[in-house]
């Protein structure tokens, strides 16, 4: 479990922004997870974040939140995605139980799926998350996860 000890977060208001780009905050959240254990099973690197407590909702998601929502009807469509490293913010947030479970057979049988490098995921679908090694996943936690725990605490 990566326990992220600094507050890795793009806030509004008078708040100083940690990052200043979207890959900086994947290789901060995944950069210690080798890609290339995903194959065999996938044809592509594939790095997963799994979010353990904390809702999509989140402020520290609120500029990140629907990255890769547009490709989710080329993954289904089999249309052409022309970037080498597509990324998947919270995918359940868009797609049925039937996708969610299909999605990474699709992305497999892709007609792009040769031309992606890596594939970087953050979810908190067990859906998604079980077609993954635990290589290959993250859980992703923050000092402020008491919060998210369902007790109203």
């Amino acid at each position: 479990m990566m326990n992220l000890s600094k507050q890795h977060a793009i806030h509004r208001g008078n708040s100083m922004t940690t990052f200043t780009t979207f890959a900086e905050i994947l290789n901060d959240w995944l950069g210690d997870i080798n890609p290339e254990e995903a194959k065999p099973s996938f044809p592509y690197g594939v790095r997963v974040g799994c979010v353990k407590m904390a809702s999509p909702r989140h402020e520290r998601f609120d500029l990140i939140r629907d990255a890769g929502a547009e490709l989710l009807d080329k993954i289904f469509n089999n249309e052409p995605i022309t970037d080498t490293c597509p990324v998947l913010m919270f995918p359940e947030r868009h797609l049925s139980v039937h996708e969610q479970q299909s999605l990474m057979a699709r992305m497999n049988d892709h007609v792009s799926a040769n031309n992606f490098e890596r594939v970087d995921i953050i979810t908190s679908s067990p859906l998604i998350i079980g077609n993954f090694t635990r290589d290959i996943i993250r859980i992703l936690t923050w000092e402020d996860d008491h919060k998210h725990d369902g007790t109203f605490n």
